[in-house]
């Protein structure tokens, strides 16, 4: 299959992808005539990784998961991404709710640029307006695709 064939059915599966996390979502808070409490939530690592070649851009995404509950919107992110980088998101903040980790809550696109041989470790962020945690994610860049 050539490369331009690849990255369209990648990225139309990339799309199916965020559609499906979009329409799953969080799960909304129960309304209540009273305030709730502080919530207790923590954005979760999965592993997350790529193994692109070098000197080529580069499509991919990283997913969000979040274990326990929060009362107010997180808002998402990514930092210390490769110079270049541009991300987008396709539903941001995360609404009020609650998860187990296991399911992506919502995903970060990225547009890598050619990048050199090695190593890069961006880090997924979030935020309730309180605390901001983060987590790594890594992407190595080698002669081919493909992670071993």
């Amino acid at each position: 299959m050539s490369r331009p064939i690849f990255g369209t059915v990648r990225l139309a599966l990339g799309l199916v992808t965020a559609l499906a996390v979009t329409l799953v979502g969080g799960q909304p808070a129960a309304a209540s005539g009273t305030a709730t409490t502080a919530a207790t939530w923590r954005l979760t690592d999965i592993g997350q990784r790529i193994c692109i070649p070098a000197g080529q851009s580069w499509w991919t995404y990283f997913w969000i998961t979040i274990d326990g509950q929060w009362s107010t919107p997180i808002e998402v992110g990514a930092r210390n991404l490769p110079a270049g980088t541009t991300t987008s998101l396709p539903q941001a903040p995360v609404p009020p709710g609650s998860s187990n980790g296991n399911t992506a809550l919502t995903m970060i696109a990225m547009t890598l640029p050619p990048l050199s041989y090695g190593v890069y470790q961006p880090e997924l962020t979030a935020s309730d307006g309180v605390q901001t945690q983060s987590v790594p994610v890594t992407i190595k860049v080698q002669e081919s695709w493909g992670c071993a």
